[in-house]
């Protein structure tokens, strides 16, 4: 669950539905970065579907005593985090093996962001990458790769983790929330592929609708639409927050994601 605080709520959105966003963006990247239509069409699927381990979960939320609050895709424990992430590989690998190729890839470059001090998590971690990588060998071996196929799926796993951490931007805080004022992202999105800003892509909300690009790999504007709810402290505190989250109703926002230059370039013609 992504999910941000206000002082009377907390804002949850499940992990399919910010892989949803996801997806939409990748849907709307250049065509010219693919080398046939069937290589989108993968690509986007892997975006759409990376999260889909989290689906059950997501359903019934847990609240984190030691916070005093809703647990996150952040602090939810590895041991159940990493049973569900396989799951979703899983099913994404039954309808697509070169996408559960990309997710598999993209998780072991999540999971490897974050050092674990505690022997047992160090533990449980080493277990889910080694029985990852013998996935990975095993569809690689059934995809008959090689170098130019290497390069593409590297490739693939960057732009699907550009996707991701720019879906995070859109659902992690209000609106119209200072760049600075976001934990990971005051310096940029991250995308090696942009090498004169040192990897980085900056990225503002231009209004409360709207979200500028430095770089825009998109065909043109995004349009998207933000599904969450918007569970009442004061509910949970009554019901539980099992209760008070399935109570709550559906919200959606809609926005859209534009090239920072082209605003630009229009506000020097007004």
């Amino acid at each position: 669950m992504v999910i941000y605080e206000t002082d009377q709520a907390y804002i949850m959105t499940t992990q399919h539905d910010h892989a949803h966003i996801s997806g939409e963006l990748a849907s709307q990247w250049e065509e010219s970065a693919f080398k046939n239509r069937r290589h989108k069409q993968d690509f986007v699927y892997a975006a759409r579907e990376h999260d889909r381990g989290w689906i059950q979960l997501d359903a019934a939320p847990f609240w984190n005593d030691h916070v005093s609050a809703p647990y996150t895709f952040i602090d939810f424990p590895l041991n159940p985090r990493f049973v569900f992430y396989r799951l979703g590989i899983d099913e994404v690998e039954q309808g697509n093996m070169y996408a559960a190729l990309l997710c598999s890839l993209m998780y072991k470059e999540l999971v490897g962001r974050t050092e674990h001090q505690n022997a047992q998590d160090k533990q449980i971690t080493h277990a889910y990458q080694e029985a990852e990588a013998q996935r990975r060998h095993r569809l690689k071996q059934e995809l008959a790769c090689g170098v130019t196929f290497d390069h593409q799926v590297r490739t693939d796993v960057r732009r699907m983790l550009f996707c991701d951490e720019l879906s995070l931007f859109l659902c992690s805080r209000e609106p119209g929330t200072p760049t600075a004022d976001y934990e990971w992202f005051a310096e940029g999105l991250s995308f090696p592929a942009v090498r004169h800003e040192s990897g980085r892509v900056w990225a503002e909300w231009l209004s409360d609708q709207a979200v500028g690009l430095s770089f825009f790999p998109f065909k043109g504007k995004v349009g998207i639409t933000h599904t969450f709810k918007k569970v009442d402290k004061e509910k949970i505190r009554t019901f539980g927050l099992l209760e008070a989250y399935r109570s709550s109703e559906w919200t959606h926002r809609t926005f859209t994601v534009e090239h920072i230059m082209e605003v630009e370039e229009h506000k020097e013609n007004a």
